[in-house]
């Protein structure tokens, strides 16, 4: 019996076939009409696609003109910039009082926490001030590095061993336990980060090892890891870095696409911030004003001259040091506002007062004994702001005077060194300028229709009876001084007057602007291996006669000294006895500036 066969397979439906040819051949159709019509509306176009044909000037003329299509230009996008070093030590607004208000925003309770200093309670937003306005920091860095740690800024309720780590420096002594000292030790850190750019040391990391930064930092990252690296592993830089800058934009903004603008010189011009001039103990060292104290590097004055004696005071000296003692007054050195008075936190538990002046500059008054100012309170220029004294770490009463422009420490003496300032040329330095209204620069230009004579010149400057010794300091970059012979005692006159022809240093100005002028004379600060002479006495030669005019050689070296104004015809002559009371002191001869105070016409 045979077996019955496979079913057959199910017959493909008919109207399908049906269907398929009927699109294919309604497509081919659309296609050949759109073809016809291309050609109809560009007929050239369709001619020239060959790739020998070139159009004739029939076709070119009946060739529509093409629709042209502007093309907008795109703004790229600026790559994301990280921190500068301006951005780093300095914010110009962000004193007490605005510190306060966005830390209460923010919603954490730094707003209201105090800390202790000298003793006393402070409210953060002044302490933070106390401590990084003296080592160019600008708190908005502090408190960034608060919230990147610990979350301290916008996070309430947090426990207590959030701020003994405030900032994650778990050193194993101890050493930096406690909210304070957390941050005592960022803000040096950073100082010191800044005075190391040059050398770059090591990073020390958490886990005890050491590794060279990496030669991609910029000057701001390197700073920056100096305060990072102790808190992580090694290895972890590079994220750490990105982390912060991310919370540092979380909390005050994203970063300007270009970063801050160089400078222009200060306009503000400062006023001697004592009554007299006192003198001088400690110069701002140009060397780096980082505090260092290595004696051997001596210091770097604004001459141009690296000084070892301790005449010129200490290596890293970052202002001016005067030999005020109470009850001398401290007086403002500008219009301004104060923007910190009380104890600072700089290590040293100082009496200070900060004064913002406008346009980037700010003044410093270390060491005082008092003060008569209060934060937010203007101040005019001579305003008494305090008591001079030696609080902190002084060593004996004197005025420490610092100026920061834009939070970097400047000499607001300038800079007379012929070669190039070597503070300028620092990665973390800055320019100075000669800032004192009342007087002109040593090494600066004279305006008409001023005179200056200086001892270098000899058609207007001789001297008769002694022979002169030079120092490389003083105005045109030398300065004359001769062992004086004794003479009269000018403040004991029953002494006999001592017998023989008197030695004379005389300037003379053989053509000037008939007027009245106030006459300069400059005393350099340089070492003659002499003790300089406690009075001598220019005598000055005028239209109405002769005037005395008496100097204490001792207190006013550094500086231009006032003889007075007196009224001068075409001819000009100032002679200085080189005598003192004792004999064999130091007596100088450098420049006479006569100053116009109001000069006849041509």
């Amino acid at each position: 019996m045979r077996a019955a066969p496979p079913p057959a397979p199910p017959a493909f439906p008919r109207w399908v076939i049906g269907v398929i040819v009927t699109i294919l051949l309604v497509g081919g159709g659309v296609a050949w009409i759109v073809r016809q019509t291309y050609r109809q509306i560009s007929p050239v176009l369709v001619e020239t696609i060959g790739p020998t044909a070139v159009p004739t000037a029939d076709t070119m003329q009946s060739t529509p003109a093409p629709t042209t299509v502007a093309i907008i230009p795109t703004t790229p996008t600026p790559a994301p910039r990280f921190l500068a070093m301006a951005e780093l030590v300095y914010d110009r607004d962000f004193t007490q009082a605005p510190i306060e208000q966005f830390l209460r925003a923010s919603g954490g309770d730094l707003a209201d926490v105090s800390v202790t200093v000298a003793g006393r309670r402070q409210p953060f937003g002044k302490a933070i001030l106390g401590q990084t306005l003296y080592y160019s920091v600008s708190p908005k860095i502090i408190l960034a590095l608060l919230e990147y740690q610990s979350d301290l800024v916008t996070q309430p309720g947090l426990p207590a061993e959030r701020y003994q780590w405030a900032l994650g420096n778990y050193r194993e002594d101890g050493r930096y336990a406690g909210f304070s000292a957390q941050i005592r030790w960022a803000v040096r850190e950073l100082f010191y980060a800044r005075r190391d750019l040059r050398e770059r040391p090591s990073l020390v990391y958490a886990d005890g090892t050491e590794a060279a930064a990496p030669a991609s930092l910029s000057d701001a990252q390197y700073v920056l890891a100096r305060v990072l690296a102790p808190t992580i592993q090694n290895g972890r830089l590079e994220p750490a870095l990105l982390q912060f800058q991310a919370v540092y934009e979380r909390l005050f903004g994203a970063l300007s696409a270009e970063p801050p603008a160089a400078r222009e010189p200060p306009t503000v011009r400062l006023q001697r911030p004592l009554r007299t001039i006192f003198p001088v103990t400690s110069f701002f060292d140009h060397g780096g004003p980082f505090l260092t104290r290595r004696a051997d590097d001596g210091i770097t004055t604004y001459w141009g001259h690296t000084e070892t004696d301790s005449a010129f005071a200490y290596n890293g000296h970052d202002g001016w040091d005067y030999a005020a003692a109470p009850p001398d007054e401290a007086l403002s050195a500008a219009d301004g506002t104060v923007i910190f008075a009380g104890i600072a936190d700089d290590n040293c538990d100082t009496l200070a007062v900060i004064i913002d002046h406008g346009a980037d500059v700010r003044t410093l008054y270390w060491h005082l004994s008092d003060f008569a100012v209060e934060i937010g309170q203007s101040v005019k220029t001579g305003d008494v702001i305090g008591i001079i004294g030696e609080t902190g770490c002084a060593k004996g009463p004197h005025l420490h005077f610092g100026v920061q422009y834009a939070g970097v420490s400047i000499d607001p003496y300038g800079w007379c060194g012929t070669g190039d300032d070597p503070w300028q040329q620092h990665p973390a330095g800055a320019q100075s300028y000669w800032m004192w209204a009342d007087t002109p620069s040593p090494c600066g230009p004279v305006n008409e229709p001023d005179v200056l004579i200086d001892s270098s010149d000899p058609d207007h400057f001789r001297v008769t009876g002694l022979t002169t010794l030079s120092t490389p300091s003083g105005v045109g970059g030398s300065a004359s001084y001769v062992a004086g012979q004794r003479g009269v005692d000018l403040l004991r006159t029953w002494r006999a007057r001592p017998i023989g022809p008197v030695a004379v240093a005389e300037w003379h100005v053989d053509t000037m602007r008939p007027g009245r002028y106030r006459l300069l004379v400059y005393v350099p600060y340089a070492l003659s291996g002499l003790i300089d002479s406690d009075m001598v006495a220019y005598q000055i030669v005028h239209r109405e006669g002769t005037s005395e005019a008496r100097v204490n050689l001792q207190t006013v070296a550094n500086e231009w000294v006032d003889l007075g104004t007196y009224t001068f015809d075409t001819r000009a002559r100032v002679l200085l006895p080189l005598r003192d009371a004792i004999g064999g002191r130091g007596i100088w001869a450098d420049a006479l500036l006569w100053q116009a105070v109001d000069s006849e016409a041509p």
